[in-house]
């Protein structure tokens, strides 16, 4: 597993669609996206703002109960790509020991941000997904960067064989471009 981070929410100008750009934190040469819903892609954002919420969203309240629960949220785990879909577990520590969960990347993502876990990339989908980039450390992406990663991902996804994802078939899609 490769730690990322997080290199921003944004919303793809020509499908409307919201993305979450993973990169390695010590030099961002590949990009990883990952197209996420709308209010996914908000609650993102909220936590990285760290944005004070009248009353707790899903994610808030998703927290609360792991606290209450005496577990923590050790990292989120981006664990596969299968046809085109990302997969991805929670790790858990608990009265009862370590626990996994499945989860969609977005949702995942979303908790880390808010408790400070780390996230975490299977090398496999790195290597088989993120996009190559030139861009400085500290510098945001300008439309035109990320509409050119947004169509190299897309390319990829129309061009790959059932082989390219790890194992052909697998469960319906949680999340899909």
């Amino acid at each position: 597993m490769v730690p990322v981070q997080i290199l921003g929410v944004y919303l793809d100008p020509n499908s409307g669609s919201s993305i979450v750009l993973l990169g390695e934190p010590s030099d961002v040469t590949r990009v990883l996206p990952i197209f996420i819903g709308p209010a996914e892609a908000q609650a993102i954002a909220i936590g990285i703002a760290e944005v004070e919420m009248p009353r707790p969203g899903t994610h808030d309240l998703m927290v609360e109960i792991i606290n209450r629960w005496h577990a923590r949220l050790v990292e989120v785990d981006v664990t596969e790509l299968r046809d085109g879909t990302f997969f991805a577990e929670l790790e858990l520590a608990t009265a009862d020991g370590t626990q996994r969960v499945s989860s969609r990347p977005s949702d995942g993502i979303a908790l880390a941000v808010r408790v400070g876990a780390p996230i975490m990339v299977a090398q496999r989908v790195l290597d088989t997904a993120a996009v190559g980039v030139e861009r400085g450390d500290d510098e945001p992406f300008d439309a035109a960067q990320i509409e050119a990663i947004v169509a190299e991902f897309q390319d990829f996804l129309a061009t790959a064989e059932p082989e390219d994802f790890g194992a052909p078939g697998g469960p319906p899609a949680e999340e899909t471009p």
